[in-house]
């Protein structure tokens, strides 16, 4: 019987590790470090698809990674800016490459223009699985260069297909996702179900 309980704990302990190893190469953080000084229209970072998109015709904004100098904000690293200057319909869409769906857990932001004089509201309007959408918006104050972190609510936990960043201009660094978890409670049920032929046998 010893025997048996000391195989279903190798067996679950190592589909935890599985799982944890798994969990940390799927979930990432967008920290803009990757391509420093670019300037368009899409950009891609670990699996996250950053884009422009205007409802109607125009011009296009162009999204920027700066380090911050001058009239910016500045955390020492690179980070992502947008200001809507030509195309007053314009804004940023994220989403994975593979298509996948996901969650949002925080992000950190700052106006792009400083000093400022006023707060920045900063709209995310997410789009889930059953065509539903959530929203949170984060306010920066004004007449400061510190990026601030905020947290996403729990509507924006999981589900996600896209996410619109509605806003006239916005300064952004370290986004954190995580992938759905959908997976994960598959991976609970092989857990379970292991454990199970473990017991059985053990008992025969």
């Amino acid at each position: 019987m010893k025997m048996a309980v000391t195989k279903l704990r190798l067996a679950v302990s190592i589909l935890i590790l599985i799982s944890g190893i798994t969990m940390a190469k799927a979930q990432g953080t967008i920290t803009f470090d990757a391509h420093n000084n670019w300037v368009g229209t899409n950009y891609v970072e670990s699996g996250m698809a950053f884009q422009v998109v205007l409802l109607r015709g125009g011009s296009y904004d162009y999204m920027g990674i700066g380090y911050g100098a001058g009239n910016t904000p500045y955390n020492g690293t690179p980070w992502m800016g947008w200001i809507r200057q030509n195309n007053p319909y314009g804004y940023v869409s994220l989403s994975l490459t593979n298509g996948s769906l996901f969650g949002l857990t925080s992000v950190q932001l700052a106006d792009p223009i400083y000093p400022s004089a006023s707060p920045l509201s900063i709209s995310w309007v997410g789009h889930l699985s059953n065509g539903s959408t959530v929203t949170n918006i984060f306010t920066t104050p004004g007449n400061t260069r510190a990026f601030l972190n905020f947290l996403f609510t729990s509507d924006f936990s999981s589900g996600l297909t896209s996410v619109d960043i509605l806003a006239p201009r916005w300064a952004m660094d370290n986004l954190v996702w995580v992938p759905e978890p959908g997976t994960w409670a598959l991976l609970a049920v092989g857990v379970g179900m292991l454990s199970c032929v473990w017991f059985r046998s053990s008992k025969k």
